[in-house]
């Protein structure tokens, strides 16, 4: 009688390290990190007055001094390689009057053909040009 006690002591004994041990793998797992996966900051929507457009025939993209509404006496450069974007920039550089555009954030370290920039830079994927100056 000993013996079976003893022999169901050490079975439960193995059970209980047996489950303890080897049931923490199917535990759910916490967050992983995401790989490959470059998250975007969000989209801003500004309003401003169009200073200057500079174009890069071998970037095919353009840039653009905006004179921001909101923040008077602040430039922010947006690009875009949209043609028909540039050509609304163009006309609201043309004839003065208040464009908005949604874009992001994004970090250039330098222009394309060099030297830097002191200003905030956004890529667009909208275009907005009102009839009011």
């Amino acid at each position: 009688m000993r013996y079976l006690v003893r022999a169901s002591r050490l079975f439960l004994l193995i059970v209980f390290f047996y489950i303890t041990f080897v049931q923490t793998g199917f535990a759910a797992a916490g967050p992983q990190p995401v790989i490959g996966v470059v998250l975007m900051p969000p989209a801003v929507h500004l309003y401003g007055h169009v200073a200057l457009i500079n174009c890069y025939a071998p970037a095919n993209s353009f840039y653009a001094v905006i004179d921001l509404r909101d923040t008077p006496g602040k430039s922010i450069v947006i690009r875009s390689a949209e043609q028909r974007l540039q050509s609304l920039l163009e006309t609201a550089l043309a004839t003065g009057n208040l464009v908005s555009f949604v874009g992001q954030g994004v970090f250039v370290q330098s222009p394309p053909r060099g030297g830097t920039w002191n200003m905030e830079v956004y890529q667009i994927d909208e275009v907005t040009v009102y009839n009011k100056k």
